[in-house]
């Protein structure tokens, strides 16, 4: 019998196996699942199918794929067959290994533990199995077969040597589902939830928010203790109410919009404030708070420039700015890591998120804030110059607090065409939970 008829065999017998609501089996409709290719490689035809539930047949989604298992001029034909045995039985320990991240696999990722074939203490298809069902074994080959992938995208953004610098850009938020209240008047909202829009909930001894003679409109409030253990949440107080409001239209000579953020941590104090009159009152919405990992976008794209030498930075921004510098993180690769890097369940907008990194509309909102940080704004900005690198620099400093899109349920949310509102605080105010130092910027079409 040859090699490819021995381990058609082989996969027949074993598969399907199924971790919880996850099965891999042979893909449908191949005469040959398992064949020898052009170049005398052994691959197999699988499919993992995904169902609603451990106890569902189901299917949710289905990935099939070619998978690629070795070469037996590399390999003797029956060690070669002893570890994909060995691997097959073993396939319910790998899916659970992967945990959360299981739904984010293909059949391949299910047959990337070769390096075993280079341990000599492993010869039947039993030690295989144990070796690839040591959770221990497994979660070290795992994490440095996802190290090796890490480095191999980023070496074509020409940032290989900089991993854990790149990795430490991830930061975890909380996007915001909004739902409309069954009714217009939200009176009947429990005090102190976490909403946006309709009537804030302040402290009666609390004047309305101003600044310089501006009431604001009350764009959102969270619970903070709904928001505990949530990964995001571990930079905000762990109690008390987190409200923000903002200008939506700058006053006569004050530059950018003012915001005010406060934290309340008495919620017995608390009562529902009436909108006062000629301030715009948003509509009311109940917010579900989804998990997320965001990486500066593709309009942020100096934080991954600046994790290169300062000189090397700056001798590329001088020559974009003569027309002759080239990309020092190329766009193309850099956005196809972005998207592969980041978790977002529902990549299309609307955007509303707490914490993270904002989306951008037109260029980088870091620096956008910088310049509407400094007394001057951009006059005298010169790019390519040593000193605009330095406010680029400076402009990491900022964290992103609350971003909320002008847009939900085909209509507009906020008082701004189209776009993005962002609050903002520096790193260094965040830490200390200073909201005095909280600023607010828009981005718009």
């Amino acid at each position: 019998m040859s090699t490819q008829d021995d381990l058609r065999e082989l996969f027949q017998r074993i598969l399907p196996q199924r971790a919880g609501a996850i099965a891999l089996l042979l893909a449908p409709g191949h005469p040959q699942p398992v064949w020898r290719d052009e170049n005398g490689h052994l691959r197999a035809a699988l499919t993992l199918v995904y169902f609603d539930a451990a106890d569902s047949d189901t299917p949710r989604d289905v990935r099939e794929q070619e998978v690629y298992l070795g070469d037996e001029r590399e390999h003797p034909p029956a060690r070669l067959r002893a570890y994909l045995e060995g691997n097959l039985r073993a396939i319910p320990a790998i899916l659970a290994a992967h945990g959360d991240d299981a739904d984010t696999l293909l059949p391949c990722d299910l047959f990337a533990y070769a390096d075993l074939l280079a341990d000599d203490a492993l010869e039947h298809a039993d030690e295989f199995a144990a070796a690839l069902g040591d959770p221990a074994r497994l979660a070290a080959m795992n994490e440095a077969a996802g190290e090796a992938a890490w480095r191999d995208e980023l070496a074509a953004l020409g940032l290989a040597e900089h991993a854990a610098e790149v990795r430490a850009l991830a930061r975890p938020a909380l996007r915001l589902h909004l739902d409309p209240d069954e009714e217009d008047d939200d009176s009947t909202c429990p005090m102190g939830q976490t909403r946006l829009g309709g009537e804030p909930d302040l402290p009666p001894s609390c004047a309305w928010p101003e600044v310089d003679g501006v009431l604001l409109t009350f764009v959102a409030q969270f619970d903070l203790a709904e928001l505990v253990g949530r990964p995001a949440a571990g930079e905000l107080p762990a109690h008390g109410l987190l409200s923000f409001f903002y200008a939506p239209i700058p006053p006569d000579g004050v530059r950018g919009h003012p915001v005010r953020v406060l934290h309340f941590t008495d919620l017995d104090e608390l009562a529902r404030r009436p909108v006062p009159a000629g301030v715009e009152k948003l509509r009311a919405h109940a917010i579900d708070l989804e998990d997320e990992v965001h990486f500066p976008s593709l309009a942020s794209d100096f934080f991954y420039e600046s994790l290169l030498p300062f000189e090397r930075v700056l001798a590329c921004h001088r020559g974009r700015r003569q027309g002759t510098g080239e990309e020092l993180v190329p766009s193309g690769p850099l956005a196809y890591f972005i998207a592969g890097a980041e978790r977002i369940n529902e990549p299309e907008r609307p955007f509303h998120r707490l914490l993270g990194h904002p989306a951008a509309i037109q260029g980088d909102p870091y620096l956008d804030i910088e310049i509407a940080a400094r007394p001057q704004g951009w006059d005298g900005w010169e790019d390519g110059t040593e000193e605009a690198l330095k406010i680029h620099l400076q402009a990491l400093r900022w964290r992103l607090l609350l971003q909320i899109d002008a847009v939900e349920q085909d209509g507009l949310l906020l008082n701004q065409d189209g776009g993005f509102f962002y609050f903002w605080i520096p790193a260094d105010a965040l830490a200390r939970h200073d909201w005095t130092q909280a600023r607010g910027e828009l981005q718009c079409h």
